[in-house]
């Protein structure tokens, strides 16, 4: 069965990023960086899906715009230039573009949100083994 394009959740997750980063610049424990580091991951799993389910839906619905344009220019003995063929797909199609492009700049940010917790976590860690040799 395939999953469903949960747009809602994907832009719940992008806020969820974008107010849990101010806790980043402060020191947590290495507990802490671990235990964030497993919740992104969870996350990242999730978006790569819905980054796949809605790419999936925007080419189905990128093909179907450009079927009907072509069967409308037909019946009307239309000639479009390629430039506004272009422009009628993408305003067909505008809402599935945006919904792909919050999947993939959420999956961005996971990405990047995970390298910079393991950069801290990896600090921290290197912190701590220094200040144990100097104890």
């Amino acid at each position: 069965m395939k999953p469903a394009l949960q747009i809602q959740r994907v832009e719940d997750c992008q806020e969820y990023l974008e107010t849990v980063a101010e806790q980043y610049t402060a020191m947590q424990s290495i507990a802490w960086y671990i235990d964030q580091i497993g919740v992104l991951v969870k996350s990242f799993a999730f978006i790569n899906t819905q980054v796949a389910v809605s790419k999936e839906i925007l080419l189905r619905n990128k093909k179907e715009a450009y079927n009907v344009m072509m069967l409308s220019a037909k019946t009307n003995n239309l000639i479009m230039s390629p430039s506004l063929a272009k422009d009628y797909i993408a305003a067909a199609i505008s809402e599935h573009q945006y919904n792909f492009d919050m999947c993939d700049r959420c999956r961005s940010t996971l990405d990047l949100t995970i390298e910079a917790l393991r950069s801290c976590l990896s600090a921290l860690k290197t912190e701590y083994s220094v200040t144990r040799q100097t104890v």
